[in-house]
């Protein structure tokens, strides 16, 4: 018996509550081992090799094939490449399964295998007739083929008789092989699920979706394995109470990992928004504490909104409250030290919250100026000009440091319409007819 850590893959002989390669807590699973009988093994024989010239490539632009979706195109790379796995994955009821129905819509004159271990096939023709206006999609259901089978082995078997253009399995818990006895979405049945199904894939030259849960720690269910294996990994977050969803890629051996496609949740499904900027800019009132940052998404700009409130604290007792929404707390912590100590303005005795407009994670260093700006404007009740956006990372001596990709961002941000870019000291390039502001300490803000 075997103990896999779902954090790091680590395989361990004994339990233990903390795995002792990651140092994360509650993450050891049991895995049952399979025994192999080699008794009646045949000698190993020689594998066979080529010239790497031989190999047909699928690098170039002809070999994509397109979603039908601009915004999952630009994640994934200008579309998918034949055999390519793609795992995504998202918390329940995110829009999952909507997106995929949707993408399976546009491939309506192709041959299409959905892999239903979560939905009936009765369910899956309900959500396809919503999507669809009701209307009875007669082309696509001769081309939607849809099995209830989860047993890994008989579903590459169908694979390997039947010819498809697209595969969706959703999801890799609910399917089980034969080769392990214990539980579906165990770590021994994804590993092997979701290595059979890969290999599948790449024979055939079939591109597949694979749909992952995620556990309560918001990782996904499973060994990471399961991440190493397939070719691209997405994840569409968001909050279900709000309506527009991100489809963000952690990994991707074919394109950037950089890249988001923003899509908006209504009634009829998922929605593309070509312009994000305009979704996390929707206030325009003038008030302190918000100041315009702008991050890099791969090859795309995006102008976000950051908000800030610094209040009085109420009682002398307890922590100070730092709550960072779109943010690392960590980042929002270390930002107030620097602000206290070199931006001259003190928040030891205040409470301080930061918002990122439109529910868009940042991890972005870049954005460490805005957030500054922000958190001055509100404890000094002024209001900010905008038509500036703010640049630029923050060290912790208060120095201001520009980032890479800020020559693009000033180029968006003047054919937005801002007036001005402040950052730290970095070569714009050429001259440009909007203003650079260009300062090296938080003290300038």
């Amino acid at each position: 018996m075997r103990y896999i850590c779902t954090s790091c893959g680590g395989e361990f002989l004994k339990w233990s509550g903390k795995c002792p390669n990651c140092g994360q807590w509650g993450t050891l699973e049991e895995s049952e081992e399979i025994v192999v009988d080699n008794s009646g093994a045949k000698k190993a024989l020689k594998a066979k090799y080529s010239a790497i010239s031989e190999q047909k490539g699928d690098s170039h632009v002809d070999s994509r094939i397109s979603t039908g979706y601009q915004e999952v195109d630009r994640v994934l790379g200008s579309g998918l490449i034949p055999g390519e796995v793609v795992l995504i994955s998202g918390e329940p009821g995110i829009g999952k399964s909507t997106l995929l129905m949707q993408i399976v819509q546009k491939f309506s004159n192709k041959k299409v295998l959905y892999v239903c271990g979560e939905e009936s096939p009765g369910q899956l023709n309900s959500r396809l007739l919503r999507l669809s206006g009701s209307r009875t999609p007669s082309k696509l259901g001769e081309n939607f083929m849809v099995t209830e089978d989860v047993c890994v082995e008989n579903i590459v078997a169908l694979i390997e008789e039947e010819e498809f253009d697209l595969i969706v399995v959703d999801s890799i818990q609910s399917v089980s092989s034969m080769q392990s006895r214990s539980y579906p979405g165990s770590i021994s049945q994804v590993r092997i699920c979701g290595a059979m199904l890969t290999r599948i894939a790449k024979i055939k030259r079939i591109p597949m979706f694979i749909v992952g849960q995620i556990n309560k720690g918001g990782d996904i269910a499973g060994p990471k394995v399961l991440e190493h294996i397939v070719d691209c990994v997405l994840y569409l977050e968001g909050d279900q109470y709000n309506q527009y969803r991100i489809l963000r890629g952690m990994k991707n051996r074919f394109g950037s990992t950089n890249e988001i496609g923003v899509f908006e949740m209504t009634g009829e499904g998922l929605l593309e928004v070509g312009n994000p900027s305009l979704v996390f800019l929707e206030n325009d009132t003038k008030s302190s504490g918000s100041a315009i940052g702008a991050v890099l998404q791969g090859s795309r700009v995006v102008f976000v909104e950051v908000q800030a409130l610094v209040v009085e604290r109420e009682s002398t007792g307890g922590p100070m409250m730092r709550i960072a929404n779109g943010i690392k707390k960590p980042r929002l912590d270390m930002l107030c030290a620097v602000m206290s100590r070199k931006g001259g303005v003190f928040l030891g005795d205040k409470d301080v919250f930061v918002n990122i407009v439109g529910g868009l994670n940042v991890n972005d260093p870049c954005i460490d100026l805005a957030v500054c700006a922000a958190i001055k404007s509100s404890a000094r009740d002024t209001v900010l000009d905008k038509q500036s956006v703010y640049v630029g990372e923050v060290g912790l001596t208060g120095e201001v440091r520009g980032t890479w990709g800020t020559g693009s961002i000033a180029d968006e941000a003047q054919r937005v319409g801002y007036k001005t870019v402040v950052s730290g000291k970095i070569k714009i390039g050429k001259s440009k007819d909007i203003a650079i502001k260009k300062i090296s300490q938080v003290t300038s803000i």
